[in-house]
């Protein structure tokens, strides 16, 4: 490739950002789709960072922020705040298939508006603590998630660097029209 882009200005990083930038894209909706066939969380809530190249630096990543997620962010039931009359047993769902009853927990409401399950810290009333589940790393990292994220990622890799070659190579012919 370096030989053929060798008379153009720029060529590799024109040919090789555009490329890694859209395989990168693919890679972000590939870990969304992978995770979500697992476990029970909508695609805005996996935390997903995409740091693109550009001509400066032609390398790009994909991350994931490594900290716990809220059970908020799954199944859980009863939706509502419930009331010491009619107190529900919550039941919550995180990875497809499972689940389970979590007898001392319930859904309250904070200060902050923040509305989620909770447990209480010892006997008292309060302190309560908002109920944590795994983190996004741990879910893209099982057998089952990531090696489809990375064969798809590499299929738009090879397609992109084959269309941006051709792209680049028309416009230098054709004197940049």
């Amino acid at each position: 490739m370096r030989a053929v882009l060798a008379h153009i200005e720029n060529g590799v990083p024109r040919v090789l950002v555009p490329a890694i930038n859209r395989a990168l894209a693919k890679g972000r909706t590939e870990v969304k789709r992978e995770i979500r066939k697992e476990y029970l969380i909508k695609a805005k809530d996996i935390p997903v960072i995409v740091h693109q190249a550009h001509a400066g630096n032609i390398g790009g990543s994909i991350s994931l922020s490594d900290h716990m997620l809220d059970l908020s962010k799954f199944v859980y039931k009863p939706k509502g705040v419930q009331r010491r009359g009619k107190k529900r047993i919550l039941f919550a769902q995180v990875k497809r298939g499972g689940g389970g009853n979590i007898g001392p927990g319930f859904v309250a409401q904070v200060g902050s508006g923040y509305k989620g399950p909770f447990m209480r810290k010892g006997a008292s009333r309060l302190p309560i603590n908002k109920l944590l589940t795994i983190s996004a790393p741990i879910m893209a990292s099982q057998v089952a998630v990531g090696p489809n994220i990375v064969d798809a990622m590499a299929e738009t890799l090879d397609k992109r660097l084959d269309h941006e070659l051709e792209r680049v190579l028309k416009t230098a012919t054709h004197g940049g029209h």
